[in-house]
């Protein structure tokens, strides 16, 4: 990916952030991480480093398309206990006050997902108008990106070349 693209990442980055903590910081005890889709070899390792440092992780997945690049899916992966919980295809759902997103997982999948600051907890219950949700969080996310957000002093952003 470009150097272009990264940008476009990061601007993605600082605008889930932002949605998903409203005006908190984000604690060391949670990672959004940025890249490529996860396959499942992918998914296992980053359980295995959750469980090994008690981080709950938000992966934001990209797709580069020419010139552009575009998120193309949402995960989760939280370690509790001696169990690693992976939910992939996630989307954003914002409430029609505006305020913080919630991470809901594929319908299937009971309840959704709120970051706190220091954790990803699981909310029980569903939000009633999901697809009106989903809509309202695709827009804010779509406008935070274009006009850009500051997370300084909330998120610290850094960008780290993996080895293949």
């Amino acid at each position: 990916m470009t150097n272009d693209h990264n940008d476009i990442i990061r601007a993605h980055v600082a605008a889930v952030s932002s949605m998903l903590l409203g005006s908190r910081r984000l604690k060391p005890s949670v990672a959004i991480l940025a890249g490529s889709a996860l396959d499942l070899s992918a998914r296992v390792q980053l359980g295995q480093i959750a469980k090994q440092t008690n981080v709950d992780m938000l992966h934001l997945a990209f797709e580069g398309t020419g010139d552009s690049v575009r998120m193309t899916d949402l995960s989760i992966i939280v370690a509790r206990g001696n169990i690693c919980w992976s939910q992939v295809d996630c989307r954003l759902w914002l409430p029609r006050t505006g305020s913080r997103a919630v991470i809901l997982p594929q319908p299937h999948v009971r309840g959704g997902f709120r970051l706190a600051p220091g954790e990803i907890i699981h909310v029980d219950k569903k939000p009633a108008d999901t697809d009106e949700g989903i809509a309202r969080a695709e827009t804010r996310l779509r406008r935070l990106v274009e006009r850009g957000v500051d997370v300084t002093g909330q998120v610290e952003i850094n960008d780290l070349a993996l080895a293949a």
